[in-house]
């Protein structure tokens, strides 16, 4: 997946300037521009600026805001908590009280800057809801949804902290002037830089309030980070170095890091250095991970990679959705042939049971595999011995009726002239040569293991001992007498 890198706007009352920047681990500026109010658009700055970065046509995926010190108020407040989500549940019943204000009307960011006895030491900045509502309102209808809405010091310290020359130099204030404001930030190993902005009158002496600012700030650090320089950028031809040094017994140096930034970057001559700076370390929010000094996660959370993910997840869904529809129709079809094939199959083991068996189907709950192979073994029985096979089909009954004959005395002359064979019954028909004979027949048949008879009748024809009978199975109860 190719990112796009993002873009950092930073929006002050009367002007914007924004700052793409790339993607890579250098996060090097590809492109700056300004944006001016035009008379001709009735509209506000935030809805031109957002206008004006769609209408440079440059690629980005996230958008990132850092508004002017003029659009929030900073306090240093103390919390009994040092862990942030613990800060952040009870930062903004502090703020109410510092600021005045009822918390419902206010958005709240903050940073936690050191420890302390009871808790934690708090950077709160405070901004009229109703007024960053408004400003977000209308970014969004210039198409552009930022991540997060920031301070601009708190921009401004990322940045100094990503640039490697200024990165974790925590003996140093970096002091960035503008025309009308000053901002002071002080790197910690620890925790958040220590950020102070306040105003600047073009007829106020720069140098003596900046010393005496310095000098504040050089008292309230500790003995193990003492504050050895000062960096100055910005406009610093408004400060006397020689006069500052003197005063505050540090080493000052001036920087211009714009300068760096501009190498690779069409940047406009006309923004400023605190500007682009700004601009730049709100772009690089999207690099930096953990708590962020958001105002919109106080009043109007982004859900802008919620919304991605639940349409990734939702066409995820949809895909498996197909899928597995698409994979039971497959196997129910599969199914459905197989099932016709089986009946098929069933159909013709049916026929060749029926051919098998005389037209009788298996038994009820017995599967024509198991009849036939039941048929198969009493057809081997019957082929072994005569064994239990089927004493009830006609080749048995006969087979048993000739065997009780074969076993009369020698003396008995059996004449049969008739057998009447159907599905269900046997009738044979015969003679004799004598009473005794015909009854030593009924006797071998009666005693037969496997056969009996039933409606048995003698009569004397043309001096023979005429006899008729029925052959049946016998049954399990015993000989039939």
């Amino acid at each position: 997946m190719n990112e796009n890198g993002s873009v950092g706007l930073f929006l002050s009352r009367n002007k914007a300037v924004a700052v793409w920047v790339s993607a890579g681990s250098e996060s090097t500026v590809l492109h700056a521009i300004n944006v001016t109010p035009d008379e001709d658009e009735p509209s506000t700055i935030a809805l031109q600026a957002a206008r004006a970065v769609n209408r440079a046509g440059f690629v980005f995926d996230e958008v990132f805001i850092a508004i002017d010190c003029g659009y929030y108020t900073q306090y240093k407040l103390r919390s009994e908590f040092s862990d942030y989500s613990q800060v952040e549940s009870t930062i903004k019943f502090d703020a109410e009280e510092a600021a005045a204000t009822d918390a419902m009307n206010l958005a709240v960011a903050f940073d936690i800057t050191g420890k302390n006895q009871i808790g934690s030491e708090v950077t709160v900045y405070t901004a009229d809801r109703q007024l960053l509502t408004d400003i977000l309102l209308d970014v969004q209808e210039g198409t552009l949804d930022p991540s997060v809405i920031e301070p601009d010091g708190v921009c401004l310290a990322r940045a100094l902290s990503h640039d490697p020359r200024m990165a974790g130099r925590t003996d140093t204030v970096f002091v960035v002037l503008s025309s009308s404001n000053c901002y002071m930030i002080r790197p910690q190993a620890d925790f958040a830089p220590m950020v102070r902005t306040f105003l600047i009158g073009a007829e106020q002496n720069v140098t003596n309030i900046i010393s005496r600012e310095i000098m504040l700030a050089a008292g309230s650090a500790g003995p193990e980070q003492p504050i050895q320089s000062v960096i100055m950028m910005g406009s610093t031809d408004m400060i006397d170095r020689g006069l500052l040094a003197q005063r505050s017994g540090l080493k000052v140096v001036i920087e211009q890091p714009d300068k760096e930034m501009a190498r690779t970057a069409d940047v406009e001559e006309d923004i400023a250095c605190h500007e682009l700076i700004i601009a730049y370390g709100a772009a690089l929010a999207a690099k930096t991970r953990g708590h962020k000094t958001d105002f919109r996660r106080d009043f109007m959370p982004y859900q802008g990679r919620r919304k991605v993910l639940e349409g990734s997840l939702r066409l995820i869904a949809i895909s498996l959705t197909v899928l597995l529809v698409t994979v039971a129709v497959f196997f129910q079809l599969k199914a459905f042939r197989m099932n016709r094939e089986n009946a098929k199959l069933q159909a013709k083991l049916l026929t060749e049971h029926k051919a098998v068996t005389y037209g009788k189907s298996p038994p009820r709950g017995m599967t024509v595999a198991s009849s036939l192979n039941r048929e198969l073994v009493r057809a081997k029985q019957m082929e072994a011995g005569m064994g239990p096979g089927d004493d009830k089909s006609v080749p048995a009954k006969l087979t048993f009726f000739l065997d009780a004959v074969n076993k009369t005395p020698k003396n008995v002359d059996v004449n049969i002239r008739q057998v009447t064979v159907t599905e269900r019954s046997m009738k044979v028909v015969g003679d004799t040569n004598s009473r005794p004979a015909t009854e030593a027949l009924f006797n071998q048949i009666k005693n037969h293991p496997r056969i009996t008879m039933n409606g048995e009748s003698m009569r004397v024809s043309n001096n023979r001992e005429a006899f008729q009978f029925n052959v049946e199975p016998k049954t399990s109860g015993g000989t039939r007498r």
